[in-house]
């Protein structure tokens, strides 16, 4: 499991945003799924994730190359076994708030775990 943001773990910020422009090429972004954003990141070429709500997202989020796909643990499980069937590119993620989350996430398969920290500007 990748972990980010764990104060003994270097590791790079990650932005949550809701509009995407140029400036954003050398950072690493997170957005809610939404059609327009993606469209525009990809247009743009940039290094994105993709919060996502279901599989039709997932899938769709895997397909266009998102790096993780961002989801909570109720849906962590059904995502893991989708990314191990159809062998996804992304990553599954999911956000927590201390080490003591790791197990639980291990046992749901997740590649991914982001603290909650190394978000800037979301709400997680």
């Amino acid at each position: 499991m990748k972990i980010i943001g764990h104060p003994l773990i270097k590791s790079k910020d990650i932005f949550f945003v809701d509009k995407i422009d140029e400036n954003l090429k050398e950072k690493s972004i997170i957005f809610r799924y939404n059609q327009e954003l993606i469209k525009k990141a990809t247009e743009l070429g940039l290094e994105f994730s993709i919060e996502c709500f279901n599989a039709q997202q997932a899938l769709i989020a895997n397909a266009v190359n998102a790096e993780l796909i961002i989801c909570d643990e109720n849906t962590a499980l059904k995502f893991s076994k989708l990314a191990e069937f159809y062998m996804f590119d992304s990553k599954i993620a999911c956000v927590i708030q201390d080490e003591n989350e790791l197990e639980k996430l291990a046992k749901l398969k997740v590649d991914v775990a982001i603290f909650r920290e190394a978000i800037k500007n979301g709400n997680f």
